[in-house]
């Protein structure tokens, strides 16, 4: 009986000390509360924005677009000219475009940016009611009417996994760069290293870039094997500038790693660290693009997830490979990525600095 009662009073005790320590209340209870709300508000995988742009003769085109708004899709342009429509698609200013036909046995084409089928499956089942509710308006049957012909871009048989392995290089590396970045600050406050590097004649920022520098090097191996691993087992073209992605590969390492340092360096155990890690990057992953559509979120949500540098990341991995994008296009990506990085790299000093102050 005498053990049942000491177990007990331990179980009191222990559980006492997490009430009275505000970083184990915050992580265990307050951070997957708001993150029930924020997912549940956020996540809408049927409520997709998708934008359409309707081109073709003149005559006809009013009907389409009142038809697509009832839909539920976003008209962005209509009244362009034959051509306009899929030339919006392919710079990435639409995601579908209607071409309407400009002859008597010419198709009504529907040009769609399949480099996320899971984002225009829908959309097109939409566009094929749209075309039979034209036809039955007009009293035309699919024998005499104008036939549709839906041209997928970028992904022609639409395959779901070519949209999610160059999502899947980035997660992989945030998630292995921020408990890397965890464990090490750690290890370093277990065996006192860093009180020891901080007298040498380096500033801070340089003398935390230089103990980075490793792991992001095993960091961008990792990105560039899921990426080889990808095109040579499943196929993942590789139709744009792959070098500007494998440059920006060490930056999108250091970013994660030097938040990764910035957390352990606030938080008093590994585990508050690791918890605070696992908040960080589970939002990521479902406001960044990587799970759901980016365009099924809402707008207050969208706006939370274009401060995720694995947002950046995928729209430039997939740049690189499906939608064949120059340097120029995929390296205007990495720009939000690189000031996260910078603003980690000071967070994290200046922790260090209030640590040993």
């Amino acid at each position: 009986m005498s053990t049942i009662h000491t177990m007990f009073a331990v179980a009191r005790v222990e559980f006492l000390r997490l009430l009275r320590s505000p970083t184990s209340f915050t992580l265990l209870l307050l951070v997957p509360a708001l993150q029930v709300l924020l997912f549940g508000y956020a996540i809408r995988p049927s409520g997709a924005h998708v934008g359409v742009a309707i081109a073709g003769p003149a005559a006809g085109q009013d009907d389409i677009a009142r038809l697509a708004r009832d839909a539920g899709l976003d008209v962005i342009a209509h009244g362009l000219r034959p051509g306009g429509a899929a030339t919006l698609v392919r710079t990435g200013k639409a995601t579908i475009g209607i071409e309407l036909p400009t002859g008597p046995f010419a198709p009504v084409k529907a040009v769609v940016d399949a480099s996320d089928p899971n984002l225009t499956a829908a959309a097109e089942a939409r566009i094929d009611a749209i075309y039979w509710h034209a036809l039955a308006k007009r009293n035309d049957v699919a024998d005499y009417g104008p036939r549709l012909q839906i041209d997928r871009l970028f992904n022609p048989a639409a395959r779901a996994d070519w949209a999610f392995l160059p999502a899947l290089i980035g997660t992989i590396m945030m998630i292995s760069m921020l408990m890397l970045g965890t464990l090490s600050t750690a290890r370093e406050r277990e065996l006192g290293t860093w009180e020891a590097l901080i007298a040498l004649p380096i500033g801070r920022v340089a003398l935390l870039v230089g103990k980075l520098a490793p792991l992001a090097l095993i960091g961008s191996l990792q990105g560039a094997a899921v990426l080889g691993v990808s095109h040579w087992i499943f196929d993942l073209p590789l139709r744009g500038s792959v070098a500007s992605l494998a440059a920006m590969l060490p930056v999108f390492a250091i970013a994660h790693l030097a938040l990764g340092q910035a957390l352990a360096a606030r938080a008093r155990t590994q585990l508050a660290a690791l918890q605070g890690a696992v908040a960080f990057y589970l939002p990521a992953m479902l406001l960044s693009g990587f799970l759901y559509p980016f365009a099924t979120l809402p707008g207050w949500a969208q706006r939370i997830g274009e401060l995720f540098p694995l947002t950046h990341f995928i729209r430039a991995a997939r740049e690189a490979t499906l939608r064949a994008g120059d340097a120029g296009t995929v390296l205007t990506h990495g720009g939000p990525i690189l000031l996260f990085t910078l603003l980690m790299l000071a967070l994290a000093a200046w922790q260090r600095r209030s640590q040993l102050d």
